[in-house]
């Protein structure tokens, strides 16, 4: 007598491990109108805002260009801090504006909702960035040995010795000046902690061992790591002393690697749209922030172009230009484009859909791990080289309006997902229960095909005696939820780049890049 069965028990899916946890949608802040007037942090610094009320202890500034900046109450004057409590305005979601409704975004897990962003068209690239001074004001929440905890108005940080609020000021510059640079491009970023944090999280060492131990790539000099969603960097990548000073303090002794924090700040600034970018754009944008002259806390936007100058003395040069160790060269327009799921090797994908009755093979978590001793660093150094490229030529492409329109359409995809992470987490809480059944199952059906007169005839096909019963089958196991469009999770960062390409050929896109190249006097 022949039966059929089949493994009832589906695998638990691992390859979802390897999607990166997203946060919901950011919330915009009312924009409201009041005159503009001088605003004096406690150390003397001032600036023109408007004032847009206030957000906890948070106080919401307007700047002239009509960018919201959040500043401590308790950072202002004395003045100002009176002013603000004598004019308690709270500031509120704003509407939404009835030319420019929200949409909604169908998903096969539900409806989300898009924030309203200002039109791409009207975005505009800025000359320079500047450091806003009322940011760095440095809070000290303690100084314990060996565990220290600093904040600035959007980060906190935790350091392994003292560093004391004047080197923290000098420090958290190059942090704070990155977070205005990514929040200020023409990409629609507005950088926010994530989900369940009030501030971005920093990790500073005292010694590299410290560092290392925090499992960090051997060839570092600071990382992000979107797993944990904490930038960590050693000391002596900040310019700070070997050794602690008068008052067990350390001090600046060297350059603060602003290179590093940069390109690392700009990862995490974008923590919510990496899991949906190809890689070689999530370090091409990092490489392009990083390559910025910046002088005096001010990012020369304007200057993009200086990088690839070859008549531009070395000592000017940021980035991979300033490493005489590597040289890293231009890999080609197509072995950049298959730099999609890994900065080190090409993995070229050729469709975001998920097969129709199936789903992606097991994979493990992605994230940044030590690269075995046989990698080729003068090769990834080009890879990063030439993601900078070709970052840089969409970011002058038409004005920057197809990298604008891309980050449109990453907003609207970003919002699509929280729905299915909830079902996805339910359904294996769902398969965790019935586990022990079909365990107990799996070991009952070993335990039956050992009997004499049973044999596997291959297939899901097993004959046994007649006067044989089969263990009783578990309950029959939950379908899994389908990702938002039947996106395979682990192709989705390939999956609007039609809109960077905008009707182009490969091969059309590779002539207008060293068109580009050539006429700001780089030829790769």
């Amino acid at each position: 007598m022949h039966h059929s069965s089949n493994a009832p028990y589906p695998a638990l899916m691992n390859w979802i491990t390897a999607c990166l946890g997203l946060t919901t949608a950011l919330a915009g802040l009312s924009s409201l109108h009041a005159e503009p007037r001088s605003w004096t942090n406690n150390l003397g610094k001032s600036i023109q805002a408007e004032y847009g009320g206030t957000q906890g202890q948070q106080v919401i500034l307007i700047m002239p260009d009509g960018t919201q900046a959040q500043v401590p109450l308790a950072s202002l004057s004395t003045t100002d801090r009176d002013w603000v409590r004598i004019n308690p305005l709270t500031a509120k979601p704003a509407p939404t504006p009835a030319p420019t409704p929200a949409a909604t975004a169908s998903t096969a897990t539900g409806t989300a909702t898009v924030t309203a962003r200002i039109p791409a068209e009207k975005r505009r690239m800025p000359d320079q960035v500047k450091e806003p001074l009322l940011y760095t004001t440095i809070h000290v929440v303690r100084e314990d040995p060996g565990n220290c905890l600093y904040e600035s108005t959007h980060f906190q940080f935790k350091t392994t010795a003292k560093l004391g609020v004047a080197l923290m000021k000098d420090v958290c510059r190059a942090f704070e000046s990155t977070y205005e640079l990514v929040r200020s491009m023409p990409w629609g970023i507005q950088p926010k902690p994530e989900e369940g944090r009030t501030k971005f999280q920093a990790e500073l060492y005292e010694t590299r061992t410290q560092y290392l131990a925090t499992n960090a790539p051997p060839w570092s000099a600071g990382v992000y790591s979107l797993k944990e969603k904490v930038f960590r960097i050693p000391f002596q990548e900040l310019g700070i002393s070997d050794q602690p000073g008068a008052g067990g303090a350390y001090y600046r002794k060297g350059e603060i690697n602003n290179d590093t924090i940069t390109h690392e700040i700009t990862h995490q600034m974008m923590h919510e749209y990496v899991p949906f970018m190809p890689a070689w754009l999530v370090e091409g944008l990092a490489e392009y922030t990083s390559n910025l002259p910046y002088r005096g806390g001010i990012f020369e936007v304007k200057e993009d172009a200086s990088v690839l100058s070859n008549k531009q003395p070395k000592s000017r040069r940021r980035g991979l230009f300033s490493m005489p160790v590597y040289k890293p060269g231009w890999v080609g327009l197509k072995g950049v484009w298959a730099l999609t799921t890994d900065i080190t090797t090409p993995n070229p994908l050729d469709t975001f859909t998920l097969p129709e009755n199936g789903f992606p093979p097991p994979s493990p978590p992605s994230n940044r791990v030590p690269l075995p001793p046989e990698i080729n660093m003068e090769q990834i150094a080009s890879h990063y080289h030439s993601s900078h490229l070709l970052t840089f030529f969409f970011v002058r492409d038409h004005d920057g309006l197809p990298l604008k329109k891309y980050f449109d359409a990453l907003h609207a995809e970003k919002a699509k997902w929280p729905p299915f992470w909830k079902e996805l987490d339910d359904y294996r809480a769902r398969l965790d229960k019935l586990k022990p059944a079909y365990d107990a199952y799996e070991a009952a059906m070993k335990e039956f095909m050992r009997k004499p007169g049973v044999q596997d005839l291959g297939g899901g096909k097993i004959s046994y005696p007649s006067g044989m019963k089969l263990p009783a089958a578990p309950p029959e196991a939950p379908k899994p939820p389908v990702p938002p469009d039947r996106t395979n999770p682990r192709a989705v960062c390939i999956k609007h780049l039609d809109v960077l390409l905008n009707g182009r050929t490969l091969e059309q896109l590779d002539d207008e890049l060293r068109l580009t190249l050539q006429k700001v006097g780089y030829s790769p």
